[in-house]
């Protein structure tokens, strides 16, 4: 396990190209999500009653904003959002196809520009499980929004009345990296241009995430203790830093935000690659 995390690490400073065109097509993203995020909640926290508005206008903010959840200004940004949703979506697998492929033909001469290569032949299976992936993870939202959302209700007037729903949202989250991941090795076995058959490979990808679980798992969980420690420095130096060094500490982040998204990404390749192959043989 270790050995994929070191490998996969190799593979990404073979590919800081992707990982700065990661970097900002997050930064971007981010700017547009801050954006939408502050022209609709900036405004209504201006309009919260202050401490010697006393209890009664706190309670009618409350009741105002549950009532207002329905508005048609809230659809709107429900619009904008699922713009922007639906725009990640179609261009999230653009980027995975090239990044993918360019792993495979890693050691490949011929191949000059991988990247564009890759985005060529690969996002139409790409976006069909992109597209997949998005699908099931948001079907629980069928079932599981009506709750949440009667929870959220709830809790305008007591705050400990959300804790019904923490079961739920934990619930979600599993099921999502399980998807997640499941999609992944998926990816990567239609990717493979040593495959006889597109469909083939994405069920042996998928065979080789269920047979190697605990390895997948022990990946991702050790990448993701590192990601949280990474956050915790960035998020602590951030608190003492102000004026320039705050600002580029604070727009570093994204960086290496990508840099360990592509590294979780190599290294689950690398495993995928190193047990793909002992079949072939």
């Amino acid at each position: 396990m270790k050995a994929k995390i070191r490998e996969g690490w190799f593979l990404v400073r073979q590919h800081m190209f992707i990982a700065a065109l990661l970097f900002i097509y997050q930064l971007i993203w981010g700017y547009f999500i801050y954006r939408l995020v502050q022209s609709a909640v900036v405004p209504l926290l201006l309009r919260y009653p202050t401490e010697d508005a006393g209890e009664l206008s706190t309670l009618l903010f409350k009741m105002e904003s549950q009532l207002s959840l329905s508005g048609p200004e809230v659809q709107r940004y429900l619009w904008i959002l699922g713009s922007l949703l639906l725009l990640r979506l179609l261009i999230s697998p653009l980027i995975q196809a090239g990044l993918l492929y360019s792993l495979q033909h890693f050691n490949t001469a011929e191949e000059r520009i991988p990247f564009i290569r890759g985005i060529q032949k690969l996002w139409k299976p790409m976006l069909l499980l992109h597209t997949i992936r998005t699908i099931l993870m948001f079907l629980p939202a069928y079932w599981l929004v009506p709750k949440l959302y009667a929870t959220l209700m709830d809790s305008f007037h007591s705050l400990h009345l959300l804790l019904p729903g923490i079961p739920y949202v934990a619930g979600w989250i599993i099921y999502g990296w399980v998807i997640h991941h499941a999609v992944l090795y998926m990816q990567f076995g239609i990717s493979d241009p040593e495959g006889e058959h597109r469909i083939h490979g994405t069920l042996k990808g998928l065979w080789i995430a269920v047979r190697h679980i605990f390895m997948v798992l022990g990946i991702a969980l050790m990448l993701g203790m590192i990601h949280l420690l990474v956050f915790g420095a960035f998020t602590s130096a951030s608190w003492f830093l102000t004026g320039l060094a705050g600002l580029i500490l604070q727009q570093t982040y994204p960086l290496a935000r990508s840099l360990l998204n592509m590294w979780k990404i190599c290294a689950h390749f690398r495993l995928w690659q190193s047990t793909s192959s002992k079949n072939a043989d």
